[in-house]
């Protein structure tokens, strides 16, 4: 039950503002055998209907960088948000001196307008608007009031980017407001866009999660208006041609919007993960409980060849013995990844913390199939980007054989010990000190 969401221009789409072949046959695949798919993008509807179209939609989608949730079959606002009237007059008392006229997004006598002031088009506005003249909201208007009249919902001023400035800085830290500002796409003009402050792609995604019952969020995108969206994503995947700070805040780097990197980089997750039954994630802090469950019944069962009933019960006490505290705070603390089986459950975790690989556990239904060593490859990745040059692991006698097939060498064998949750007496057990050079 993972939900997937690619933003559009500059990701799933080409230079050409069009779907390939390759990506329409690919999705359309993939949705027909149940992967849960859909778009957010800064486009209204009506424009991400045009560009997807060939695309089966079954999601709703999320459209005006977050501001919309449109039922992609009928066109229905399943939940929106929009500026109220004290706010949309603070954008015109603050533009107007500065003689910027924005592109006004609002609902006007109920019916959805696309409004400007005719006659003061600057050269980006202009390009905007000649290659909309199918919109059926397109709204010239005559002056000021008539621009700001309706229910607005969306601010965009296209300018250079030394005109913009001074209402950036004075829009940027409105508590009411998301503010972006960045240059267009192929284009040298810089857009300032202004909307609620409940409008953006994270807050979407996360009510179309929950609306879908989704457990996990999967995210695809390549400009700084994608940022909040990668932050609240479990995997947040940035194409080759994002900007460097969207590459920065991404779990991985995937191909380019040219070469259908988001449909390769699908195909390829849905076929490993159909095939193995699980994938990997970063770790969420409500899951502790199940991270506490997996440890506890993974010791208890997978390793009681190699230990006295004693010792595992000083290793893993009863699970209302365990610190909680301690425990979610390391997790939380370190690089942490978990595999989920395809029912959304918990498969294995494992932690590294710096160059020591902390903990790895399987559960018992999963043992041999693939989880471990995922894990352990995902943090030795981590490890060598962060510039490691050994991974070194206490290793117990049950994972021993493992971790000197993945090619750790034994250093030392040791003793450590752990109160026995009953009488309070050290309990010894053995493990031994093992590490890799990456």
């Amino acid at each position: 039950m993972t939900l997937y969401v690619s933003d559009l221009d500059g990701t799933l789409l080409g230079r050409d503002e069009k779907l390939s072949p390759f990506t329409v046959e690919t999705l359309n695949r993939l949705v027909s055998q149940g992967m849960r798919f859909t778009y957010a993008t800064a486009r209204s509807f009506h424009s991400a209907r045009r560009v997807t179209a060939g695309l089966t939609a079954r999601l709703p989608a999320i459209v005006y960088n977050g501001a919309f949730i449109i039922d992609t079959a009928t066109g229905e606002r399943l939940w929106h948000t929009g500026f109220s009237p004290e706010e949309a007059a603070w954008v015109r008392d603050a533009a107007g001196p500065l003689n910027l006229w924005p592109v006004a997004y609002a609902f006007v006598e109920g019916t959805e307008r696309l409004s400007w002031i005719a006659g003061q088009e600057n050269p980006g506005q202009a390009h905007y608007l000649r290659n909309r003249q199918w919109d059926p909201r397109l709204r010239p208007v005559e002056g000021e009031a008539q621009l700001y009249q309706g229910e607005a919902f969306y601010f965009t001023f296209i300018g250079e980017k030394e005109q913009l400035l001074p209402l950036y800085e004075r829009a940027r830290a409105l508590p009411w407001a998301n503010v972006t500002f960045q240059q267009e796409l192929y284009r040298t003009e810089y857009w300032l866009e202004l909307m609620p402050k409940a409008a953006s792609k994270a807050h979407a995604a996360q009510k179309l999660r929950e609306l879908l019952g989704c457990g996990s969020l999967v995210a695809f995108g390549d400009a700084v208006n994608d940022l909040p969206l990668f932050q609240a994503a479990d995997i947040a995947c940035a194409v080759a041609n994002a900007v460097p700070e969207l590459k920065a805040a991404a779990t991985e780097v995937i191909g380019g919007n040219e070469e259908g990197g988001v449909a390769r980089w699908l195909l390829e997750h849905w076929e490993k993960r159909r095939a193995q039954g699980f994938f990997l994630r970063p770790y969420r802090g409500k899951e502790l409980e199940e991270v506490l469950a997996l440890f506890y019944h993974t010791v208890r069962t997978v390793c009681r060849q190699d230990y006295t009933p004693e010792q595992l019960e000083a290793w893993a006490p009863p699970l209302d013995r365990l610190d909680r505290g301690r425990w979610g705070g390391s997790l939380q603390g370190h690089f942490t990844l978990v595999a989920e089986d395809t029912d959304g459950r918990l498969a294995g975790f494992a932690d590294l913390d710096g160059g020591y690989l902390d903990r790895l556990y399987v559960r018992q239904d999963f043992q041999g199939r693939g989880v471990g060593r995922a894990l352990v490859e995902a943090l030795e990745r981590q490890a060598r980007r962060t510039g490691q040059q050994t991974l070194e692991t206490h290793a117990s006698r049950t994972a021993q054989p493992f971790f000197q097939h993945m090619g750790y060498r034994l250093v030392c064998r040791q003793q450590v010990s752990r109160p026995h949750p009953a009488t309070g007496k050290a309990v010894g057990l053995e493990n031994a000190v093992m590490e890799k050079a990456l």
